[in-house]
């Protein structure tokens, strides 16, 4: 009997395990949200793009976040965590091509959501410290990061 519980509690362990290393490795990959903010007075188009790179560390999941394009140079590395079907992404350091330092380590920059709405999966995106350059961007609970396939 003893023989069986032990085996029991194994198979149980490695299913568990099973299931976080397939969480985890959905999340892994490449997003983009792009932004546009229309021209300025001149005619020069106002746009940023935001890439988000999902990597695996030795302690987790890290986060590469570079924000391009009009005055914007955003080079962020952060930590991910996995709630359920949320990621929520942590700030940790600043990277080579940053210009503004406005985050401390640790600060929740924001949380990424998948949900299923008519056999599609979306990604809900719900802002903390990091915002969209452009307010009217800045509603939570929308779709806004796109994963980028092939990467």
């Amino acid at each position: 009997m003893k023989i069986l519980s032990r085996i029991s509690f194994i198979l149980l362990i490695s299913l568990l395990f099973c299931f976080v290393i397939k969480a985890q490795s959905e999340w892994l990959g490449s997003y983009e949200f792009d932004e546009d903010g229309g021209k300025t007075s001149g005619g020069t188009a106002i746009f940023v793009t935001h890439q988000i790179d999902i990597l695996e560390g030795e302690d987790g999941l890290i986060a590469m976040i570079q924000s391009k394009g009009f005055q914007t140079s955003g080079d962020l590395i952060a930590t991910a965590k996995i709630q359920g079907d949320k990621l929520l992404v942590y700030f940790d350091s600043y990277g080579e091509n940053n210009v503004i330092e406005i985050y401390k380590k640790g600060d929740l920059l924001f949380t990424m959501e998948r949900k299923t709405v008519k056999g599609k999966t979306e990604i809900l995106t719900f802002w903390n410290n990091f915002l969209p350059i452009f307010p009217k961007n800045e509603k939570s609970g929308k779709v806004y990061f796109q994963k980028v396939e092939g990467k």
